[in-house]
């Protein structure tokens, strides 16, 4: 047997013994969820940072009383506190996340768990934005002079409403009215937000379990 066929015979049989991976159609469909979570975190972390400087600078836009101005001022740096505390676990999820390629089923299922605790931190910093901008914004309308408000048989306006809606200088019934409607601009703020952000991820993460569930063990 001369070299030529000995050299076919060893192609034949390791080409015999050559399989591609099941699960490589998998693979490299998991690289494209994980893109796009990278991808809408980075875009925003810029729109919260845009935000934040957004809403300290209407105040030096809008007429305002001090009181009113002070308080806002207290209300946003707090929030604003709240926002940077995720943007920064947001941040060192996309620099632990750098490298992925979603090469193998421990690298996905890592990416995931990362995904999700990041998003716990998200959402906990949710509740406590969506209870403190209501109060923000009550303060912002009121505290220009102009708004106008009807409770009942009282009527307030000017900067009396700002004072009285923040003493809480009303009646039981009025101050009942004024919660049930701060309680639901909260529950509303955090239900769209959290709408939003299983938009922008809860479907990447369905889709990467979703993936991992056809990975061979």
């Amino acid at each position: 047997m001369n070299l030529d066929e000995i050299k076919k015979k060893m192609e034949a049989e390791g080409t015999r013994d050559l399989s591609v991976p099941k699960n490589i159609k998998q693979l490299e469909d998991s690289k494209l969820p994980i893109q796009k979570v990278r991808k809408s975190m980075r875009s925003e972390i810029i729109t919260q940072l845009v935000i934040i400087i957004v809403f300290f600078t209407v105040p030096l836009v809008l007429e305002m009383n001090q009181m009113a101005k002070g308080l806002y001022f207290i209300l946003q740096f707090v929030t604003a506190l709240i926002t940077l505390l995720y943007i920064a676990k947001m941040t060192w999820f996309l620099n632990k996340t750098s490298n992925i390629s979603g090469s193998s089923r421990d690298t996905v299922m890592g990416f995931i768990h990362d995904l999700k605790l990041t998003l716990e931190v998200y959402k906990t910093a949710i509740i406590a934005g969506s209870l403190i901008l209501p109060l923000s914004l009550a303060a912002l309308f009121t505290g220009n002079g102009k708004l106008h408000l009807s409770l009942g048989e009282i009527q307030l306006g000017g900067e009396d409403l700002f004072f009285k809606l923040f003493s809480l200088d009303m009646n039981p019934i009025n101050i009942m009215i004024c919660t049930l409607i701060y309680l639901l601009m909260a529950a509303g703020i955090y239900y769209m937000t959290v709408k939003w952000a299983d938009g922008l991820y809860g479907i990447h993460i369905h889709k990467l379990e979703e993936t991992l569930k056809e990975f061979e063990v």
